[in-house]
């Protein structure tokens, strides 16, 4: 464990983030498997909605550091490609 005071501080913070950044991609992978669930039962419309949804919170993820850009890019463009697909 930690014994100055700035190294006890910088503990502190990085449990912090650690929370924030599970919150973040807990909620990234629930609104994937909504949009997921949406296509499979054939509602286009309403997995358009949560597929935008998912991105825009796959994009503020990158902004914050939570994830890396391609990985990003990558997840974005598999989910549009199977809202897409989903006629």
């Amino acid at each position: 464990m930690a014994t100055h005071k700035s190294a006890e501080k910088r503990h502190r913070q990085s449990l912090k983030l650690r929370e924030k950044n599970r919150n973040d991609k807990s909620a990234i992978r629930t609104t994937l498997k909504r949009a997921a669930a949406l296509t499979k039962s054939g509602d286009k419309a309403g997995a358009l909605d949560v597929a935008k949804k998912a991105s825009s919170l796959i994009d503020k993820a990158v902004s914050h550091g939570v994830l890396h850009k391609n990985t990003a890019k990558r997840t974005i463009s598999r989910l549009h490609k199977n809202v897409n697909s989903a006629a």
